[in-house]
């Protein structure tokens, strides 16, 4: 009989395999979006029966990478704590966090327009909260915000991808602008 540290053991392991094959994943689809399944394990340096063992097929593979890219969001959100303080205090931490994000996120950024979800309500209250506080600029809507926050990241990400800033100083690029975009 195994002992609870055991499976717990076994369990986080796994979590972490999984977590390094989406990972690993995710960086060969964004550089060769057709790759194949070999070619995949390959780029994340496991074997292909690895990769098999925990997704069968590339459905289920590319799954578990928008489950994955959709918790980190949700947990960016979280942490942000949008609900607390001005509007803009609260956009600038939710900034932040998905920045701490954006090696996850990016997944997002390389998809079709057309897949792209609704507006996230959290950030439509959040725009409406700031602009009735004072802290945000009236006229701004919760969508325009949005778009502009995703195109921010876009920019941010292909310049640390083409090695022409870090991510540290797009980071602080990125969020300085959007804060004074934003600014009532």
């Amino acid at each position: 009989m195994r002992s609870s540290t055991e499976s717990t053991t076994e369990s986080s392991a796994r979590t972490r395999t999984r977590s390094a094959v989406l990972l690993g994943a995710m960086a060969t689809l964004r550089e060769r979006p057709a790759a194949s399944l070999g070619e995949i394990a390959a780029g994340g340096g496991i074997s292909r029966s690895t990769l098999h063992r925990y997704y069968p097929d590339r459905r289920q593979l590319l799954a578990a990478i928008e489950e994955l890219v959709e918790a980190e969001y949700e947990a960016a959100v979280e942490a942000a704590h949008v609900d607390d303080g001005t509007g803009l205090e609260a956009f600038a931490r939710l900034v932040d966090e998905l920045f701490r994000r954006l090696d996850v996120l990016a997944w997002w950024l390389r998809q079709d327009a057309e897949d792209d979800e609704e507006l996230d309500s959290r950030i439509g209250a959040l725009i409406a909260r700031g602009q009735a506080d004072g802290s945000i600029a009236a006229g701004l809507s919760g969508a325009w915000v949005e778009g502009l926050v995703w195109a921010g990241l876009w920019a941010a990400n292909d310049l640390v991808v083409a090695g022409v800033h870090s991510l540290r100083d797009v980071r602080s690029m990125c969020r300085q602008s959007l804060v004074r975009a934003l600014t009532a």
